[in-house]
């Protein structure tokens, strides 16, 4: 917030508080003395195209889950991710029975997830925007939702999104908890990425409606290049 392009991270921050206050991710309490209050942070990033030029100034509000207590701020952490053995398996299917794939990611992911019943997690407000209660001390926040850094975020939105999916007919598989079966469509997730294969694209844009139609806020992107730092290259051609 010193250098050159302060203005811009600052105009960001403010987007990312106004995001999350729509989004009732917390309530404003005062601060008393059995309080286990986390500390807070902000993470600035700027987003560039692959010519070098500036795309976006990303501000995220984050959590300091190293100072999380288990048993008061949280419970259970674990959260499942995909086997590259899915992965491949799905890759060679796509190529040998020509299947489309798109790739998606859902927005703003683990503010989608409700924290778990009995969790009591408060957090230092966003450093630029205190306010301040009675004999002049910090407010803190109560929160609603799971917001980036905190140890149960992952685990809190894979079974958000789990309820979800089943909602959209999608059966998880016994082999892989990562791997989604539809009757059209088959989508492999990892956190908040996700690849999804279908015999035509129209399949795919009426899962990814439901999806919107029950709160997921999903962004659909063009044919799978890439997934998990790995990129994807298509050759059609057969010999």
């Amino acid at each position: 917030m010193n250098r050159e392009f302060a203005q811009e991270y600052w105009e960001a921050a403010c987007l990312e508080v106004e995001t999350l206050e729509k989004m009732d991710a917390w309530t404003v309490v005062e601060r008393t003395p059995e309080m286990n209050v986390l500390p807070s942070t902000w993470a600035f990033r700027c987003k560039r195209y692959p010519d070098g030029l500036i795309k976006k100034f990303k501000a995220r509000f984050c959590a300091r889950g190293d100072r999380q207590k288990q048993g008061v701020d949280y419970f259970e952490t674990y959260a499942p991710v995909v086997m590259w053995v899915t992965i491949r398996l799905m890759l060679i299917l796509e190529c040998l029975l020509g299947l489309v794939s798109k790739q998606g990611d859902v927005t703003c992911a683990f503010l989608h997830a409700h924290l778990e019943p009995g969790e009591e997690v408060y957090l230092d407000m966003p450093r630029g925007f205190h306010q301040y209660g009675k004999r002049g001390q910090r407010k803190v926040l109560k929160l609603k939702r799971c917001i980036y850094g905190l140890k149960q975020s992952p685990r809190a939105f894979w079974k958000y999104m789990v309820e979800k999916l089943e909602a959209c007919d999608m059966k998880q598989s016994d082999f892989d908890p990562c791997l989604f079966i539809g009757e059209r469509v088959i989508l492999i997730m990892y956190m908040d990425d996700m690849l999804i294969w279908s015999t035509s694209e129209e399949h795919i844009y009426k899962l990814g409606a439901q999806l919107r139609n029950r709160g997921v806020d999903i962004e659909e992107e063009d044919d799978a290049v890439g997934f998990l730092g790995v990129k994807l290259y298509k050759n059609l051609t057969r010999g």
